[in-house]
């Protein structure tokens, strides 16, 4: 009898502050022995927050950063999945069916903007079925 692989879907923004983020995700995958899936949501213009500079992210770009968090022994054996569109989260969750362990970053918001928004990552574990990771951020 054939043993499905365990499947790791890590989402990634790409601010600069994802090795935490990356550290975890390669630490489970390696433990259990894990399909390692990286995604990024490009988003348009006015999602971004404001004062963010718009970066269209590429799988270049996602291996240019794996590798200078020092992570580059993955680079051989993971997926990149890079989409586009205003939700992160419905797009994340139309991926995220078929993994078995979602992991995503966190960055605390302030106590105002918190009482009046979800974060992505709020909105990302209310829609997926599978476990979910939060790593919180430097």
């Amino acid at each position: 009898m054939d043993s499905k692989p365990f499947k790791i879907m890590v989402a990634l923004v790409l601010r600069g502050d994802e090795k935490p983020v990356i550290s975890q995700s390669v630490f489970f995958a390696e433990k259990l022995n894990a399909d390692l899936t990286v995604i990024h949501v490009n988003q348009p213009v006015l999602s971004q927050p404001k004062g963010m500079a718009l970066e269209r992210i590429n799988e270049e770009t996602i291996r240019e950063r794996i590798t200078a968090y020092g992570f580059q022994k993955i680079l051989n054996n993971i997926n990149i999945i890079i989409e586009s569109g205003e939700s992160v989260s419905e797009i994340i969750n139309q991926y995220a069916r078929d993994m078995d362990l979602i992991i995503l970053g966190h960055r605390k918001m302030n106590t105002f903007k918190s009482h009046i928004m979800d974060s992505v990552d709020e909105g990302i574990s209310n829609l997926v079925t599978a476990p979910v990771l939060i790593v919180q951020k430097n």
